[in-house]
C-alpha cells in the first residue's frame, strides 16, 4: 500500500514540474505593466510638484521686491533643477503678473505633460495631461492706507 502512494506522489510531482514556469510567464507581463504604471505615476507626480514649486517660488520672489526677470529666471532654474532634460518640454505657458491695484502678485503655469517612457503610445495617444499651478502673494511693501489713497 505504501509503495502505491509513493508512486502516485512521484507521478504528481512530474506532472506539475513545469507549472511554475507557466505561471511565471503569465504573471511577468502583468507585473511589468504595473511597474511601468507606477514609474509613470511617480514621474508625473514629481513633475507636478516641481511645476508647483517653481510657480510658488517665482511669485514669492517678486512679492518680496525682486524684479519680474528674477521671477522668470527662478521659474526656469527650479524646472531645470527638478526635472532636468524634461524641462525643455515642460516650459509651457507661464505668466507672472504684478497687480498694483490689489497690491499683489499672481503667477500661473499651464504645462503640457509629455510621457517620458512612452506609455502614452500604449494608451492610443489620447491621454493629454497638463500640469497646472498657481500662486498668489501680497506685495511685501508698506502701503500707508487703503488702495489708491495715501496719507
Amino acid at each position: 500500500m505504501m509503495a502505491w502512494w509513493r508512486r502516485a506522489a512521484a507521478r504528481l510531482r512530474r506532472a506539475q514540474s513545469g507549472q511554475g514556469y507557466v505561471e511565471f510567464v503569465i504573471v511577468l507581463p502583468v507585473m511589468m505593466l504595473l511597474l511601468l504604471l507606477l514609474w509613470e505615476f511617480s514621474l508625473f507626480w514629481w513633475s507636478r510638484m516641481v511645476v508647483s514649486t517653481a510657480t510658488f517660488e517665482s511669485a514669492r520672489r517678486v512679492a518680496a521686491g525682486q524684479s519680474m526677470a528674477v521671477g522668470y529666471a527662478v521659474y526656469n532654474e527650479v524646472l531645470d533643477a527638478g526635472i532636468g532634460r524634461m524641462a525643455d518640454q515642460h516650459r509651457g505657458d507661464f505668466s507672472l503678473v504684478i497687480q498694483p491695484g490689489m497690491r499683489s502678485v499672481r503667477a500661473a503655469a499651464n504645462v503640457p505633460y509629455h510621457w517620458p517612457t512612452g506609455l502614452e503610445a500604449l494608451m492610443g495617444n489620447e491621454v493629454d495631461l497638463h500640469l497646472k499651478a498657481s500662486a498668489f502673494f501680497r506685495l511685501e511693501r508698506f502701503f500707508g492706507g487703503p488702495p489708491g489713497v495715501f496719507e
